[in-house]
This record gives structure tokens, sequence and C-alpha cells, in this order.
């Protein structure tokens, strides 16, 4: 069985909801029994259930209502997690289609934050995208900087291992082919960037690179770039790595912005209504809310939090 091509079913034919599911469970059963590490063993336990209690809604209820709240969420992992292309598609597609939307306007904090810090800087910038996925947040940044003839050059490095949300952003970004220069690379340093910028004929610059993110601070020189950002990404990250993170950002950016989610099961419940009829999405909706810090704990630490009660979102500057 291949875990990684094997696609929804047949050339243009879409699964049914139930369809979906079951090519869920029978990949998470062979994970189940190929797994040797038992870090991954809860999670996929998790995810088993999950998955059957969204066969109906009224068991899914029940397992939100008393299930959800008491999972590990430093144990867990969401689907989009596991080697399985066709989960990341349909996570990635609907996450952009619903970011696109202006209401509930899930990644406008960040994308205004973003915008805002550009028009007081009255410069040329370099700024970099950590865990870029789909690209929404850097595609509303340059179709903004195209619509108000922003006068400085703005460079953005968006940085992703994953080939199959390459192909996802690369479509996402297709509409803006005419107004900004899209490079895509594999590893990427300092000396390459700089000449890309160097040999760059549009005002935006968008290079999608696979650097490992942790390696970033041996790839470029210290407060290389302008601002740092990440978006609905830290809480895919253990104790360890998240630490790591902060590390190198702290050496590579002169600024940095945090976009993540905040713990809220009310916020859930309205979530998994939005997300009902996709199993996958739902997937990632829910246990990410399970994976997420309280507010309370989401409120310690350095910098400036914004929380956006709306979504359950909250924006921390640095």
């Amino acid at each position: 069985m291949n875990l990684n091509s094997e696609h929804l079913r047949g050339a243009g034919k879409r699964m049914s909801r139930k369809e979906e599911i079951d090519a869920a469970l029978k990949k998470l059963a062979v994970f189940e029994a190929e797994n040797s590490d038992e870090s991954k063993a809860y999670a996929i336990r998790e995810n088993i259930a999950f998955m059957k209690a969204a066969r109906s809604l009224p068991r899914y209820l029940w397992w939100l209502f008393t299930i959800a709240p008491k999972l590990d969420g430093s144990r867990l992992l969401e689907l989009t997690d596991f080697p399985v292309e066709e989960w990341d598609i349909a996570m990635h597609e609907r996450l952009i289609e619903l970011q696109k939307r202006e209401r509930p306007g899930l990644i406008a904090p960040l994308a205004n934050a973003i915008t805002e810090y550009m028009r007081k800087e009255q410069r040329d910038l370099i700024i970099a995208d950590l865990g870029a996925g789909g690209m929404e947040v850097d595609r509303q940044v340059a179709e903004w900087a195209l619509k108000t003839n922003h006068p400085y050059a703005l460079t953005i490095v968006a940085v992703d291992k994953s080939p199959i949300t390459r192909r996802i952003a690369d479509k996402n970004l297709r509409g803006l082919a005419s107004g900004a220069e899209i490079i895509e690379t594999g590893e990427l340093s300092m000396g390459e960037l700089e000449r890309m910028r160097k040999d760059a004929t549009k005002k935006i610059l968008i290079v999608m690179c696979t650097n490992d993110i942790f390696d970033l601070d041996r790839k470029f020189h210290p407060q290389y770039f302008d601002l740092v950002y990440h978006s609905l990404f830290r809480h895919h990250l253990n104790a360890i790595e998240q630490e790591k993170l902060d590390r190198v950002i702290q050496a590579i950016g002169k600024n940095h912005f945090e976009f993540d989610g905040y713990k809220s099961w009310m916020h859930g419940i309205i979530q998994s209504l939005f997300a009902w009829t996709s199993p996958i999405f739902l997937n990632g909706t829910i246990i990410s809310m399970a994976r997420y810090k309280t507010k309370a704990k989401a409120s310690q630490g350095s910098g400036d939090v914004s929380y956006y009660t709306n979504t359950a979102h909250y924006l921390r500057k640095f």
C-alpha cells in the first residue's frame, strides 16, 4: 500500500464523506500495525478514535464533549502530520479557501500586522515566513503591495520542506505572476538570495525554499531578516522544537510575529459545524484545538499579545 501516492479515488471522482473516513481509518490501521515508536502510538490511537466518532454527528458530539477536553495535546498529531499526500491536499486546500474569506478573517490579524509594519518602515524589506504551507498570508501581503503601489522592494522568503504544500502554494500564487517574481528553489543561502534580489526585475520577489528551519541561523547572518513570522505552525512542534524555533528566530530576525490558536472548546463546537463536511479538515481543526495552549498560557512570556475572540487565535509581536 503506497501511503504517499494513493489518491482520493479514480480520476475526477470525489469521495463521499463516509468513504473518506473509511479510507483514513484504513491508513491509520496500517500506521498502527507498522508503528514501532511509542511516542506516536498515542496519537495514532486518538486519531482512530476521532475518525470513528466522526462517522455520525451524535457520536462525534459525545466525543467532543467527553473525550476531546481530556486529550494530551503534547502527544497528539494531526492527520496532516502523517505522510499521506491526500490528507495534506484536503486540509490545505480547505484551509486556504477559509483564509481567503473576509469573514471570519482567519489570518487577517497577521496579514494586517505585516502590511502595517511595511507602511511604517517605508523602506525595502526582507521578510520570512517559516512553515509557510499554502502561503495565503504571503499572497495577501503581496497582493496588498501590488494594489497600493507600495513603492519599496519587498522580498518574501517562504520556508517549507513539504513538496506537497509547495505545489499547493504554487497554485495559490499564480494570480500574482504578472506583478511579482516567484522563484522556487531548494536549500537557500544568504548569498544566493542576495543574487536573486539583485537580478529581480520586479519590486516583489517571492522565494520558496526547502531549508531546515532549525538551521537557518547557519545560512543567514544575525538579524538578516527585517521580519520573521509564522502562522498556525507553532502548535505542530513539541516543546524542544518550539525552544529551537525561538532561538533561531531571535538570531535571524529583527522582528517576530507569532500567530496561532488558543484552546476554547466553545469555538471548537462552532468550528466543527463549518468543517463537518470535510473529515480531514475537521480533524485538523479540532485536533489543533486540543494541541493549543490555554489563553492563560498563551499570555505568558514576552512580547505584545492580542487576542481575537471571533476565531480563538492570538498574535504575539516581538
